[in-house]
């Protein structure tokens, strides 16, 4: 299923994307809490953030299956076409993988780690698709960075890597944006480097949270950037050096992930500087297209 947040008269609420037309979902959970759950105090969802529970998948599906049972489908179908926002609007953190593709940790001189290697972004850096990336003259060089991420559906802490899947709600696009002359400095003195990945606006995402049901296999997927239609990266998730199962499984020893954690499994070979005005646009095969611009003021 492909599920996002949709921004309408100043406020946000729940699409289910059904092949070319769109469901008001969270209008048919609201429904469903008051004539399945019989609840006298139905919950109006305003984001995927307030669907997580223990059954993120489950509740999804039943929710569909309800409206589908009532033939109600067509009177929730949207007229318009939903201008999406993240599909994530508040997530506890995003965890990012430094280097997890090894051709890319080559092209930045650096060694391939023999163990994950994470760092923190900002929450605050999240924007949605077709909004805009905004930089400084004065930061140098920005690069896009295309990756996969996983959205985290429930609390996971110690997890093995064997039931590691059952903890992902689903999968989506993100861009790791780098301020990448100022990620160099800090490093080259030996400071933490959060700021050149945590401006505002260096976290597009989106559009969708895809879920399993949809992708099969997360680790053979095509995923390709191109800034004005040039392909910069062209790569496969398989070409990861640590797999999604084992790097839940790797952060949750350290981290408890709760649910709407973001996770960006990292970004293959070819970054390279955009320039005021460019087009970014991020292919995964199965999860969607992520486009943004970047302005440079």
């Amino acid at each position: 299923m492909y599920l996002g947040t949709s921004k309408r008269d100043g406020k946000t609420f729940v699409v289910l994307k059904e092949k070319d037309k769109f469901i008001d979902f969270s209008m048919a959970w609201f429904a469903y809490q008051v004539v399945v759950e019989k609840k006298k105090d139905p919950f109006y969802a305003r984001s995927l953030d307030d669907f997580f529970e223990e059954s993120f998948t489950e509740l999804v599906s039943k929710v569909y299956q309800f409206i589908k049972e009532k033939r109600l489908i067509d009177f929730y179908y949207l007229r318009n076409e939903p201008q999406f926002v993240q599909p994530i609007l508040h997530p506890s953190k995003i965890i990012c993988l430094a280097r997890n593709y090894g051709e890319h940790a080559k092209e930045a001189n650096m060694t391939i780690p023999k163990e994950p290697v994470f760092f923190a972004k900002a929450p605050s850096a999240l924007i949605g698709p077709n909004e805009e990336i905004i930089a400084k003259k004065g930061w140098g060089r920005i690069d896009p960075e295309a990756e996969l991420a996983v959205i985290i559906g429930k609390k996971c802490k110690d997890c093995t890597k064997d039931n590691a899947y059952k903890y992902i709600a689903g999968f989506t696009i993100f861009n790791d944006v780098t301020a990448r002359d100022i990620q160099s400095k800090d490093i080259s003195e030996r400071e933490p480097w959060f700021r050149s990945k945590s401006f505002d606006t260096f976290a597009p995402m989106g559009p969708y949270l895809v879920t399993m049901e949809s992708i099969k296999d997360p680790q053979n997927l095509k995923i390709r950037l191109f800034v004005n239609e040039e392909v910069r990266q062209n790569a496969n998730t398989k070409d990861m050096l640590f797999d999604i199962a084992y790097l839940i499984s790797y952060i949750s020893r350290h981290l408890t992930l709760y649910p709407g954690d973001i996770i960006a499994t990292g970004t293959p070979k070819g970054i390279a500087p955009l320039k005021n005005g460019d087009n970014i646009k991020i292919e995964i095969e199965k999860v969607g297209t992520l486009e943004n611009s970047i302005k440079i003021i």
